[in-house]
């Protein structure tokens, strides 16, 4: 039987290596699409924090002075928070052992995208003027006994725009920086 040109042998290597570029490629697309936001721990747990578990959540209004931005989403912060805290093992409590203090910063900020060509007429660059709003929030959670003192401090920050997504990025921020917390201790 004669042999094969090297091309043929080198065959299933080839389309191997494709199949294989492309997968990488629908990764990298998928990864860019869903993007998780990196949470950050200020300050890591105390010693104090251990066999600690019931907890009250502080209103904002206690921790912000003036206006609260973006005050229609603090009901679902509160549900959001108090499902995250309930799956790390703490509960809700009439006599806390701990406070958490949650406040959300919004930065609002108009973007301007000059994508269209400028037509010779007078009103074209109006029309290719397209201008958008961009909202960055960013969530900061603290656990403190009740004298006050920081037990743990971490903080996320993720893209509320568009606005009609807003509650679901908040919601995986939100997800992001309550698994940050160390799981209660029974």
């Amino acid at each position: 039987m004669p042999a094969l040109p090297s091309i043929y042998s080198r065959f299933p290597e080839t389309v191997a290596m494709r199949l294989f570029l492309v997968l990488l490629l629908y990764l990298g697309l998928a990864t860019c699409s869903s993007q998780i936001p990196l949470a950050h721990v200020l300050s890591p747990a105390s010693a104090e924090l251990a066999g600690r578990r019931d907890f009250v959540l502080m209103a904002p209004e206690q921790v912000i002075a003036g206006d609260i931005p973006f005050h229609e989403r603090y009901s679902q912060l509160d549900q959001l928070l108090r499902q995250g805290l309930a799956q790390r093992g703490y509960r809700e409590s009439p006599q806390p052992e701990l406070r958490v203090y949650y406040w959300l910063a919004v930065q609002d900020r108009p973007l301007e995208f000059k994508v269209d060509v400028p037509s010779p007429n007078p009103l074209g660059p109006y029309q290719a003027i397209h201008r958008l709003r961009d909202a960055t929030g960013t969530l900061r959670l603290r656990l403190t006994d009740l004298d006050d003192r920081l037990l743990w401090e971490g903080l996320i920050s993720t893209g509320l725009s568009p606005a009609r997504d807003s509650a679901e990025l908040l919601e995986r921020a939100t997800h992001a920086l309550t698994q940050q917390i160390p799981a209660a201790s029974h």
